[in-house]
């Protein structure tokens, strides 16, 4: 083989090759995923109560140290939390993704009331241990049923959090995590 065919074939490798990596570099941007946003964030370590609420029933949940309880509402013993049935759900309270933001679009979104968030439907009020106040109202199922209209106290953005979420939230309020007996 002689020298200019090997300098050309060289040449081609090196250009079909970075051909190659620009187009799968570019791909790689387009198809990655996008950061979700989130309603609120917040650190799941920092939380110092939460009360979930519907209508005239709710339930607060105060965290000790290192250990969460449910609080007696007639002011009695505070009741450990189950374990088994709890251990994930300061991490969910730490903010939920939203999947869509409904303020983004261009259409007149009309009143809260016609999502079911003026007023709410459900409420979720978190504390911090510095005093922040965090309040998610929980509005109406979506038309799909697979998110709820949602927004947090203070702001005008709307928007949908997954059903998943609210439901897991939520059924604390139904089937509070209290121990098994004689467990």
């Amino acid at each position: 083989m002689s020298v200019r065919v090997t300098i050309v074939l060289i040449v081609l490798l090196v250009l079909v090759g970075g051909l190659v990596a620009v187009t799968q570099v570019l791909r790689s941007e387009e198809d990655a995923p996008k950061r979700s946003d989130r309603l609120y964030r917040i650190s799941s370590s920092e939380i110092a109560d939460v009360t979930i609420s519907r209508g005239d029933d709710s339930i607060t949940f105060i965290h000790g140290e290192d250990v969460w309880f449910i609080q007696d509402p007639e002011g009695g013993e505070n009741t450990p939390v189950d374990v088994d049935r709890w251990g994930g759900i300061p991490s969910l309270l730490g903010g939920p993704a939203v999947s869509t933001n409904l303020s983004e679009s261009e259409e007149d979104l009309g009143s809260r009331a016609s999502y079911g968030i003026d007023p709410p439907r459900s409420r979720i009020n978190l504390t911090t241990n510095i005093g922040q106040r965090i309040e998610v109202n929980i509005g109406d199922l979506t038309p799909t049923e697979d998110g709820y209209y949602t927004n947090v106290t203070g702001s005008e953005l709307l928007y949908i959090v997954h059903s998943s979420w609210v439901d897991v939230i939520t059924r604390l309020l139904t089937e509070p995590p209290y121990p098994a007996e004689g467990g």
